[in-house]
C-alpha cells in the first residue's frame, strides 16, 4: 500500500508540479498559484451553485424540485464519461513514462492501482465542485431532512466510479482501434467534435418553455434512470431516503470498480505494448522535394503538432466550435419565440461581443506551444531562424484556429440585425481579441513554461500557463460588461473597449519581441 501511495504522490506531483510552482524556481513558495487554484475551485463552485439554484427555482414553480439531484447526478456522470474517454490514453495506457515506471521494483498490480486512483482523483474533484453546490441549493429550496445530507455526502465518493469504468472501456476501445490506423488522432477529434456539436446545438431547437420544459426534463430523467439504473438508485437513496437503494448504489459501484481493476491488471502490459507500438507504414517512397520559406515550414510543423494531439485540439478548440455551432444554429431559430421575451433580443445584441470574447478566451494555443516542445526545445532553438519567426509561426496556428470566429461574428450580426457601426465594432473586437489571446498566451507560456511533463494533458489543461491565460482572458472579456454598465450606449462602450484592446495588443507584441526574445534564448 505504501508503494501505491508513493506512486500516486509522484504522479500527482508530475501533474501539479508546474501548476504549483512559479517558473523553474521550485524553492519559491507558490502562494499566488495556490491562491489561483483555490479561487478556481471556489469560482466553479459558485457558478455551479448559481446554476443549480436558478434551475431549482424554475423546477420548484412546477412542484418538480425533486428531480434536481437526479438531473445533476446524471449531468456530472456524463461529464466524467465524456472527459475520461480521452484521458485513458496518457493515464492508464500509453503514458509517456511507461518504460521508466515498469522498471521500478513495484508490482504491476500496484502500478495499475495507482493509475486508477489517479484517474479517480482527477474526476472526483469535478464531482465535488458540482454536487456539493447542488446539495446546498437543494437544501435551501426543499429543506430536506438530515438524511439527505448524510446520504448525499456518502454517495459523492462513489458517483464517478461506474462512469470511469464505462469511459475507460470506450476510451480503451477507441485507442486500440485507432492505433491500427495512420490517422488515429483525426478519428478521435472528429468523434469528439460530433459529440460537442450535438450537446450545443440540439437544446437550441427545443422551443417549448415553462411547464413543457419541466415535463421534458422529468421525462428525460426517467429515461436516464431506465438506461442507467444507478441514477434511479441514487434518486431513491438521496431524495427519498431509501436505505436499501443506498446500499445497492454503493455496493454495485464498488464491486464493478474492483472487477474492472482486476481486468485492467490482466491486460495492462499487453494493451500498453499494442498502443505504444502503433502502426507504421513500410511503403515509403521518395517524392519531390518542395522548398518553402522558414516561416511556412515552421507553421506547417506547428499545425501538424497541434492536430496530432486530441486533448490539445479539444481543449483549445471547443470555444470556437461552440461559437460557430451557436452562430449557425441561430440562423434557424426564432430567438424571440424561444426566449419568450422580445426585450431580451436587445440585451443579446449588447452582450454578443462578450460572448465571442469568452469563446476566444478559451482558444489560446500559444499558452502551451512552448511547453509542448518539451526536452526537444533545443532543436527549434538551434534552427537558423530568428526567434521572431518562431513566435509568429506559433501565433499563426492560433490565428488559424480562431479565424472562423470572424465568420461567426458576421452571422451573429445578420441574425441580430446589427447596424453597420455595431457590426464593425463586433468584427473589430473579434479580431483584436483573437490577436490578444495569441500574444498573451505566448508571453505567459514563456514566463511559466513546463518542459518536464509526462502527459500532454498536464500542459494543455492543468499547467499554470493554461490557468493564467484562460482566466486572465475571461477577466479581460468581462471588462466589456462593466463598460456597458458605466457608459451610456452600446456603440460608445465597445468603441472605447476596442481602442483599449488594440493598444494592449500593440504593447504586448512589443514586449514579446523584446523581453520574449531574451526569455526564449534563456530557456
Amino acid at each position: 500500500m505504501k508503494k501505491v501511495l508513493r506512486l500516486i504522490s509522484v504522479q500527482l506531483g508530475a501533474i501539479l508540479g508546474d501548476m504549483l510552482s512559479i517558473g523553474n524556481n521550485r524553492k519559491r513558495k507558490p502562494k499566488a498559484i495556490y491562491f489561483g487554484v483555490l479561487l478556481f475551485v471556489l469560482g466553479m463552485g459558485s457558478i455551479a451553485f448559481f446554476y443549480c439554484f436558478m434551475l431549482g427555482k424554475g423546477l420548484q414553480m412546477y412542484n418538480s424540485i425533486d428531480i434536481l439531484p437526479a438531473m445533476m447526478m446524471a449531468v456530472i456522470s456524463m461529464i466524467v464519461l465524456l472527459t475520461t474517454v480521452f484521458k485513458v490514453k496518457g493515464t492508464i495506457f500509453g503514458f509517456k513514462d511507461y518504460d521508466m515506471v515498469m522498471s521500478l521494483p513495484v508490482k504491476t498490480g500496484s502500478i495499475v492501482a495507482s493509475r486508477l486512483i489517479l484517474l479517480y482523483s482527477i474526476n472526483f474533484l469535478f464531482v465535488l465542485m458540482i454536487m456539493i453546490p447542488m446539495m446546498i441549493a437543494y437544501g435551501v429550496l426543499a429543506n430536506p431532512g438530515y438524511l439527505f445530507y448524510l446520504y448525499g455526502l456518502l454517495t459523492i465518493w462513489f458517483i464517478p466510479l461506474v462512469p470511469i469504468i464505462l469511459a475507460s472501456v470506450l476510451g480503451t476501445g477507441i485507442t486500440y482501434i485507432a492505433s491500427k490506423f495512420r490517422h488515429s488522432n483525426l478519428a478521435n477529434i472528429i468523434v469528439s467534435v460530433i459529440l460537442i456539436l450535438a450537446i450545443i446545438v440540439l437544446p437550441l431547437f427545443v422551443k417549448d418553455t415553462g411547464e413543457e420544459i419541466v415535463n421534458f426534463s422529468r421525462a428525460l430523467t426517467e429515461q436516464v434512470n431506465s438506461i442507467y439504473p444507478l441514477a434511479d438508485m441514487y434518486t431513491k437513496a438521496v431524495v427519498h431516503n431509501n436505505s436499501m437503494a443506498l446500499v445497492s448504489f454503493l455496493g454495485i459501484s464498488v464491486v464493478c470498480f474492483l472487477l474492472y481493476s482486476l481486468l485492467i491488471g490482466k491486460v495492462f502490459k499487453k494493451m500498453n505494448t499494442v498502443i505504444m507500438t502503433g502502426r507504421y507504414r513500410t511503403n515509403y517512397k521518395m517524392g519531390e522535394l518542395k522548398q518553402t520559406t522558414p516561416f511556412q515550414a515552421l507553421y506547417k510543423k506547428e499545425l501538424a503538432r497541434y492536430f496530432s494531439s486530441t486533448i490539445y485540439v479539444l481543449n483549445t478548440g471547443v470555444g470556437i466550435i461552440m461559437l460557430i455551432a451557436g452562430a449557425v444554429a441561430l440562423l434557424f431559430v426564432d430567438l424571440e419565440q424561444m426566449l419568450g421575451v422580445p426585450q431580451a433580443l436587445d440585451m443579446i445584441r449588447k452582450v454578443s461581443p462578450i460572448f465571442i470574447s469568452f469563446c476566444l478566451a478559451t482558444s489560446s494555443t500559444t499558452m502551451a506551444s512552448i511547453s509542448l516542445e518539451g526536452k526537444n526545445l533545443w532543436v527549434i532553438k538551434s534552427l537558423p531562424v530568428s526567434t521572431k519567426v518562431i513566435f509568429l509561426s506559433k501565433m499563426a496556428v492560433n490565428f488559424t484556429i480562431t479565424a472562423p470566429s470572424v465568420i461567426a461574428a458576421v452571422l451573429i450580426s445578420i441574425v441580430l440585425e446589427l447596424s453597420m457601426i455595431q457590426t464593425l465594432l463586433l468584427l473589430g473586437i473579434t479580431i483584436g481579441f483573437s490577436f490578444f489571446v495569441a500574444v498573451f498566451g505566448m508571453l505567459v507560456n514563456l514566463k511559466l513554461p513546463n518542459f518536464n511533463w509526462t502527459t500532454e494533458t498536464v500542459v494543455v489543461k492543468q499547467s499554470a500557463s493554461s490557468v493564467v491565460t484562460i482566466f486572465s482572458g475571461i477577466g479581460i472579456a468581462a471588462l466589456q460588461y462593466l463598460m456597458l454598465l458605466i457608459l451610456p450606449s452600446f456603440e460608445l462602450a465597445y468603441l472605447i473597449y476596442g481602442i483599449l484592446l488594440i493598444l494592449t495588443d500593440i504593447a504586448l507584441y512589443k514586449i514579446l519581441i523584446t523581453w520574449g526574445n531574451k526569455r526564449f534564448v534563456a530557456l
